[in-house]
């Protein structure tokens, strides 16, 4: 059988419309058809509803409050019933134009899946040094919320407008960027103040090594001191006791040959050796006598007592004179030595840099707040 007949009886087993359309898919007619037809249904479209229709989908996103004026809450710049009236603000505008344009095909997914699988391999190639280009001329990737952080890094020679215009731009809420400036702030000042804390930290540590090192000294001196004048106590005590013993001594020996001389004329006198008037006289003698030793006695008390009298009042003068000297040297030591470390305080804290740093990081803060029209208030 020739192609002919194997073609005619072909046709003639299938109805004349399921052969004109397999004729027609055949010349390709059908797709020219479809894709005529979506490019006047598009034209069609940019025509009646023009390009504010789809500018009209970002102008939701700029303005929520052309749905529904409600106030932002500080965390989001976007109130919960705006966000529902954009995403039906979409919709609408989806439904709409599949009422213009049509169903998507259903080839659509496997063209998307092989779009998708070839994106990869042509990212690093094609699609690079195409990027490339349009970039050198339309470059508008937005900047990231490191950013903030950098420029926090030299915020102290940051105009705040610049700032401003470099970072609201940035896909983060207001307080994401204040925290990245802190951050970057922070380390600027460690970098400004490193020196001066480190130089600080540097001082104390040597006072507090210069005043224990005086106190060890100092203790061991007070030591010396305080044992000398116990050991000078000890030779004074012992002088002391061997002069009131040496003149106790005296005084008795005193006493007892009084007393013996009274013993011998009270003999003589029982035996009539002595008449009453010698006797009387010789009394009133060895009265006076040990009257005199009394009063000798009562001298050397008095003498004793004042020797350690004036002896403790030195020994006070002298204590008190020792920690009075060595204190004042602490004192000194410890004035010169704070006049140092009170001229790198004031050195610190003269500098403007930490109030002009929080003045400038709020006021970036403020100003990308009025651009959301959201944020907390830190003021």
């Amino acid at each position: 059988m020739s192609l002919a007949d194997v073609v005619s009886s072909g046709l003639k087993s299938v109805s004349p419309v399921k052969i004109f359309e397999e004729v027609v898919d055949l010349l390709g007619a059908k797709d020219i058809t479809e894709s005529a037809s979506r490019y006047l249904r598009l034209k069609m479209l940019e025509g009646i509803v023009g390009e504010k229709w789809v500018r009209d989908i970002f102008t939701y996103f700029e303005n929520p409050d052309l749905i529904e004026a409600i106030p932002k809450p500080p965390a989001i710049p976007y109130h919960p019933k705006q966000l529902a009236g954009i995403y039906f603000k979409i919709m609408d505008k989806t439904v709409e134009a599949s009422a213009y344009l049509g169903e998507e095909m259903g080839s659509e997914a496997i063209m998307e899946m092989i779009s998708e699988s070839m994106s990869s391999a042509l990212e690093s190639n094609y699609n690079a040094a195409l990027q490339t280009i349009l970039n050198v001329w339309r470059g508008c990737l937005p900047p990231d919320v490191s950013m903030a952080q950098a420029m926090g890094m030299r915020i102290d020679s940051v105009d705040t407008k610049y700032a401003t215009s470099i970072l609201a731009p940035t896909s983060a809420l207001p307080y994401s960027i204040l925290e990245a400036l802190v951050q970057g702030a922070n380390n600027r000042l460690q970098q400004l103040y490193g020196g001066l804390d480190n130089a600080y930290g540097e001082l104390i540590a040597q006072k507090n090594a210069l005043m224990r090192s005086f106190l060890t000294a100092f203790s061991e001196f007070y030591m010396t001191l305080i044992n000398d004048l116990v050991l000078d106590c000890m030779y004074f005590v012992e002088r002391v006791e061997n002069y009131a013993n040496t003149a106790c001594t005296i005084i008795l020996e005193r006493l007892t040959a009084r007393l013996d001389d009274l013993n011998a004329l009270k003999a003589r006198y029982d035996v009539g050796l002595v008449d009453d008037e010698t006797y009387e006289t010789m009394l009133l003698e060895i009265q006076a006598d040990i009257n005199a030793l009394s009063d000798t006695f009562d001298r050397i008390k008095t003498e004793v007592n004042n020797l350690i009298s004036d002896y403790i009042g030195v020994i006070d003068a002298i204590s008190e004179d020792i920690k009075t000297l060595l204190l004042n040297y602490l004192s000194d030591a410890e004035s010169l030595v704070n006049t140092h470390i009170n001229s790198v305080v004031s050195a610190i804290n003269s500098l403007t840099t930490v109030s002009d740093i929080k003045a400038k990081v709020k006021e970036i803060y403020e100003r990308i707040r009025a651009y959301r029209e959201c944020g907390f208030d830190y003021s």
